[in-house]
């Protein structure tokens, strides 16, 4: 049976990406990347993705949007992508702190810092309700792509989480489903809901950070601090929010779309991409960005 070896995570500017850089905050190391606009700049977007995804994920959305004139910053979040890998002894940092301080940090380098579009996506897309739902007077806008919330981890079950076998156990896993490409590409399928785009897919894209050392660990370890945003306080967002669903979302249940979609404030603009899957950001990303721009454009946000 194949196996891996897990690789060390660099954590150096202009690696893996040319344009990739790293955010120091604590024991942290967050990677992210900046996709300057294609001519002039109309806005700035701020893009967080979901579970088991990197940076890599917003690929073709980020064409989309620098085209249409919106720098688009892109992070990997801890234990996913080329970020920080959270182990047992690490001084935990919640996401929402992690994630306004990069912010911070690049509105620090501008001269006249304008606010941010935020975006994210199925986990991502619950991290970036967490934002909303603290007023944030940074934000202009909010982009949910079938935004798929984590539970409250009870204690006990955070603490197994925890637990040095557990880690151990998700690391194995990874060490032996990694080296095939048909069960990445699998998995792929289910996101995506599209044999045509997952055939051309390069695998390395997903499969590369999921490789580094002490991923399963870190994948324990964010799963046993998992928590999601309150419903009752999303009526309360002041921003103008899009929410986008895929059609054959195979991940997010009918019941949580029609909870989630009656619970954000009124005037939310909500669309259904009939033949997308959960990862629609992907195969959909024409669609999922053209909704976008007339939306910032319908709220003179451009």
């Amino acid at each position: 049976m194949r196996k891996i070896e897990f690789i060390e995570n660099k954590q150096t500017p202009g690696w893996p990406f040319a344009n990739s850089e790293y955010f120091d905050y604590g024991d942290y190391r967050l990677h992210y990347r900046t996709d300057p606009a294609k001519g002039k700049e109309k806005g700035k977007m701020f893009m967080i993705h979901g579970f088991g995804c990197n940076t890599t994920f917003y690929d073709e959305l980020v064409e989309r949007y620098t085209k249409a004139g919106f720098r688009c910053v892109r992070v990997d979040l801890p234990d996913f992508g080329f970020s920080t890998r959270e182990t047992k002894g690490i001084k935990y940092v919640p996401r929402l702190e992690l994630l306004l301080a990069l912010i911070d940090y690049i509105d620090s380098k501008e001269k006249h810092p304008g606010k941010w579009i935020i975006v994210g996506h199925s986990m991502g897309g619950s991290v970036t309700l967490d934002i909303a739902n603290t007023d944030y007077d940074k934000a202009s806008a909010y982009l949910l792509y079938a935004p798929m919330f984590m539970f409250n981890v009870p204690g006990i079950m955070s603490k197994m989480f925890q637990m040095k076998w557990m880690g151990a156990m998700m690391d194995t896993a990874l060490k032996y489903v990694m080296p095939y490409d048909a069960l990445v590409k699998l998995v792929l399928l289910f996101a995506t809901s599209s044999p045509r785009y997952i055939a051309k897919y390069d695998v390395s894209l997903a499969a590369d950070s999921l490789k580094l050392k002490d991923t399963g660990k870190g994948l324990c370890y964010m799963s046993s601090k998992a928590s999601h945003p309150e419903y009752e306080d999303m009526k309360k967002i002041k921003q103008p929010v899009l929410l986008v669903w895929g059609g054959l979302d195979l991940f997010v249940p009918k019941s949580k779309v029609k909870k989630l979609s009656k619970s954000l404030p009124k005037g939310t603009e909500i669309h259904t991409i009939k033949l997308a899957g959960h990862c629609l950001v992907q195969n959909f990303s024409k669609r999922c960005a053209n909704y976008g721009v007339e939306f910032l454009k319908k709220n003179k946000l451009y």
